[in-house]
């Protein structure tokens, strides 16, 4: 089984720039919230201002032009001062993506891997900007897969449910926040499973 620690200190070169490459992706996370933002304003009353698009996001009206000045010259967005603000074609696919790559998460976490809705959300909420298509794509047929009738998926179910887990080497009065009883991740995943203990990173 693959040291996940180790494996990461030993990257290849594609992958250490990938990771370069990180903050030119075309889309951060408050850009996406701001086209959706838009997307959803123009659907609910016709038409997006920047005081709407402040309302509905709760910051400010200059940090919402500023955002504007960014969006537009990444060429999602056009807006002129004190008009209306308009999603180019680019801002719409982006922003139907952002939003589609959310429902998707938020249902393959919440109906496959059986986490609470509010952190289901929220997971997704930071990735849905990240998650290519064709990565989406598969996320999409996995959940339906599991979540269909077919003997296989159903197995796959039952196997997933009975499938328990424990920490070698944990207190008997600490329950570790991956596994219970059962075969120990710890050994399954070397170096990885200890990065869980402390919780959410903030």
């Amino acid at each position: 089984m693959v040291n996940f620690i180790q494996h990461a200190a030993n990257q290849p070169r594609w992958a250490v720039e990938i990771w370069k490459r990180f903050n030119d992706k075309e889309l951060t996370h408050s850009m996406a919230h701001y086209l959706q933002a838009v997307a959803g304003l123009k659907q609910d009353k016709g038409h997006a201002r920047v005081g709407d698009i402040a309302d509905r996001l709760g910051v400010s009206k200059s940090g919402v032009t500023s955002m504007l000045r960014s969006l537009s010259a990444r060429g999602l967005v056009t807006h002129e001062p004190y008009g209306c603000v308009e999603l180019t074609d680019a801002g719409r696919r982006l922003a139907r993506r952002t939003e589609s790559n959310r429902h998707v998460l938020t249902m393959f976490f919440t109906s496959i891997l059986r986490v609470p809705q509010e952190v289901a959300y929220e997971d997704a909420c930071m990735i849905e900007h990240l998650v290519g298509p064709e990565s989406m794509i598969q996320f999409l047929r996995l959940t339906a897969f599991i979540g269909s009738d077919d003997p296989a998926a159903e197995r796959f179910r039952t196997a997933f449910r009975e499938y328990q887990h424990h920490c070698a080497g944990k207190e008997a009065d600490r329950e570790c926040p991956v596994c219970k009883e059962g075969r120990c991740l710890a050994e399954t995943f070397p170096g990885l499973v200890g990065t869980f203990d402390e919780g959410p990173l903030k």
